[in-house]
């Protein structure tokens, strides 16, 4: 190898391996992120949780998007207001709420997470229980991550 080559080689290599670590701190510090949001998400679904049992609708009320529907387990459109008023009244009374196989996708300042819940509870007096495989979308606002849609479907 020339000494030409050998010149222009050492600084090229050097270049490359700096390159190469920038590249993975980069990646590492994206994971982190998204792994730190993924843990967000969950914390402010437990917390939504609590609230339900607590009948906190102030707490629901800032954890939910002003726009917020869900598709109910009977196929029913129901809309933010809806949510707060039965908790509000005491129409809906949840005595426990368990997740399971919580699992969460972010997508920058939306995030998806799916999982199972079993809770029980009344609702208009009648006492009902059981799991339920649901799905909720949340989007970040002011630091604070919100849900804005919900599907659930009831578990055999």
């Amino acid at each position: 190898m020339s000494r030409m080559t050998a010149a222009w080689l050492r600084p090229a290599v050097a270049l490359l391996l700096i390159a190469g670590v920038s590249s993975a701190l980069f990646a590492a510090e994206k994971k982190d992120k998204l792994a730190a949001a993924e843990d967000e998400v969950k914390a402010t679904e437990m917390a939504r949780g609590e609230a339900l049992v607590k009948a906190d609708s102030a707490a629901l009320s800032r954890m939910i998007g002003d726009e917020f529907y869900e598709v109910s387990r009977l196929g029913q459109l129901r809309f933010k207001a809806d949510n707060i008023r039965d908790i509000s009244s005491g129409m809906l009374k949840l005595k426990s709420v368990k997740y399971d196989d919580l699992v969460v996708r972010v997508y920058g300042d939306v995030a998806v997470l799916r999982g199972i819940a079993d809770n029980q509870g009344e609702a208009g007096g009648m006492p009902f229980a059981g799991k339920i495989r649901y799905t909720r979308v949340f989007v970040k606002r002011d630091g604070r991550w919100q849900a804005v849609a919900m599907q659930q479907t009831f578990l055999q």
